[in-house]
């Protein structure tokens, strides 16, 4: 009976000991876990100001432009737009009806309207590469509401967010 009983707490004792091991991590492994995560804060953090970018040249009459708002490290405002040779907006364009989308071309909502979700989209997610495409024209099913190519709108956001680096 004394050899069971010693038997008994010998096993207990052994039992509780792993779970003490198990359960602590090495001060090394913490180390690295910290500055994995340290990392990432900084990557997502952008200096503050307005940054700008725009396309290299006009397509379909429109060149696009970009501009970005970062304050506190976070984008604030996006706004992506386009200007024709007379220095037209692609946005008043679409509000005025002169970039009739909706009409023409059978989009479920104007121009200016799609172009405020990607603008949306950027600002909740706080990265132009964190988006997925469905082809190689740039439309995605990300942003709901949005038939647009948006391709454009991300890599110009990416372009002007490299100097909030």
């Amino acid at each position: 009976m004394l050899k069971k009983k010693a038997l008994l707490i010998g096993m207990t004792l052994v039992v509780a000991a792993g779970l003490f091991v198990g359960c602590g991590s090495k001060p090394e492994e913490a180390a690295t876990e910290n500055t994995q995560v340290e990392q990432k804060a900084e990557e997502v953090a952008y200096k503050d100001g307005v940054y700008k970018a725009e396309g290299d040249e006009f397509q379909n009459g429109w060149k696009a432009t970009v501009s970005i708002e970062v304050k506190d490290g976070k984008i604030v405002s996006a706004d992506w737009n386009g200007v024709d040779e007379e220095g037209a907006t692609k946005k008043d364009a679409s509000k005025d009806g002169k970039y009739p989308m909706v009409e023409k071309a059978g989009a479920k909502a104007p121009w200016h309207e799609q172009a405020q979700l990607a603008e949306a989209y950027l600002i909740e997610t706080q990265d132009p590469k964190n988006i997925k495409y469905t082809d190689d024209e740039g439309h995605t099913d990300a942003i709901s509401g949005a038939s647009i190519k948006v391709s454009e709108f991300f890599t110009l956001a990416e372009k002007a967010l490299e100097e909030a680096k």
